[in-house]
């Protein structure tokens, strides 16, 4: 069995800063953000979906992704109302429980300060250029440097959250194409995801959406979610780009759709094999996705993209809080 290994030893989140700063996805970057609200600081940037540690009270904060930072420009002059229910918050909401559906993970629930929060840094983003987590006191649209303070500002003073945002054509399609980066996919689908609330903003031809996500670790939760899931039907190719590089240097692009696994109540996940074969053809090479901002998932993606209309099987071999699992299901690609 071929195997392509991303055998990065993870480091302090002072590297997750360098990832960060300098790589930038050409009119789709995308930024994530984990924090535990009351906490120390917070956020993450660069396209990836993390979340935050059950117990924890540090989070890591990585610097704004190499798009423009955000600085006191002047303020634009075009409105940041949404342009059509794509944009609607509750619309990009009903999106992402339709994707959350689909893995058999619970329904997150609205919550006006969460929206709001969302909101408002979307605005802030598009009105100073910016594409990040952080914002800068003064600035046009300052709502507050952290995700942490914009939540608290709403109420929210104690809640565990994560941030996710990207420029991209319209709110829906950003919860979407955020959907399939594995970092941010991890906090979007994470069975413990309990609310969840959206912003989009347009102004001089700049275009943000950001997600809210809450966590609750003491609530019910699915003992682990699958993406894709088993006999779903999912994209064959996907663009390898996500900030930090889920993918190790110099390894080829576009790939096949991230295969993932995350597990609830925290529970520490360590990859022992894998494998992902075409069923009645080959073996596929695979890239290990490191683990970073958390230890509670395992994600593995296709070195090449996926043959489509084929079906694909799945085998991993896990290590879930000290005990040996394995993890066996099939899904296809699209045609």
């Amino acid at each position: 069995m071929r195997r392509v290994s991303t055998a990065l030893t993870l480091l302090p989140f002072a590297l997750v800063v360098v990832l960060a700063i300098g790589l930038a996805i050409a009119g789709r970057l995308s930024t994530p953000d984990v924090v535990r609200v009351a906490s120390s600081t917070p956020t993450q940037t660069a396209a990836l979906a993390p979340t935050p540690r059950a117990a924890s009270s540090e989070t890591a904060s990585p610097a704004a992704s190499s798009s423009p930072s955000a600085t006191a420009t002047a303020s634009p002059s075009a409105s940041a109302a949404v342009s059509s229910l794509a944009n609607d918050a509750s619309e990009m909401l009903r999106v992402h429980n339709a994707l959350r559906s689909a893995v058999g993970a619970p329904a997150v629930r609205a919550d006006d300060r969460v929206t709001a929060a969302a909101q408002q840094h979307a605005e802030y983003l598009a009105r100073n250029n910016a594409l990040g987590h952080d914002e800068v006191p003064g600035s046009p649209g300052f709502s507050g440097v952290f995700v942490r303070d914009r939540l608290a500002a709403q109420g929210l003073s104690d809640a565990n959250a994560s941030e996710v945002a990207t420029s991209f054509s319209s709110g829906t399609d950003g919860v979407r194409s955020l959907w399939v980066l594995p970092y941010h996919r991890l906090g979007l689908m994470h069975p413990q995801a309990v609310v969840a609330g959206w912003g989009h903003a347009e102004m001089s031809g700049r275009t943000i959406t950001v997600g809210v996500i809450l966590y609750d670790f003491a609530a019910s939760a699915p003992d682990r979610v699958r993406a894709p899931a088993p006999d779903q039907r999912v994209a064959g190719t996907y663009s390898g780009e996500e900030i930090p590089d889920v993918l190790p240097a110099g390894a080829s692009r576009p790939v096949g759709y991230p295969i993932m696994v995350v597990y609830s109540t925290a529970r520490a996940v360590d990859l022992r094999t894998a494998r992902v074969t075409q069923v009645g053809g080959p073996d596929f090479a695979y890239h290990v996705v490191p683990q970073l901002y958390e230890r509670d998932y395992v994600a593995v993606i296709p070195a090449a993209p996926l043959v489509p209309g084929a079906r694909y099987h799945v085998r991993l071999e896990l290590t879930v809080a000290g005990t040996d699992t394995v993890e066996e299901w099939e899904f296809e690609a699209e045609r």
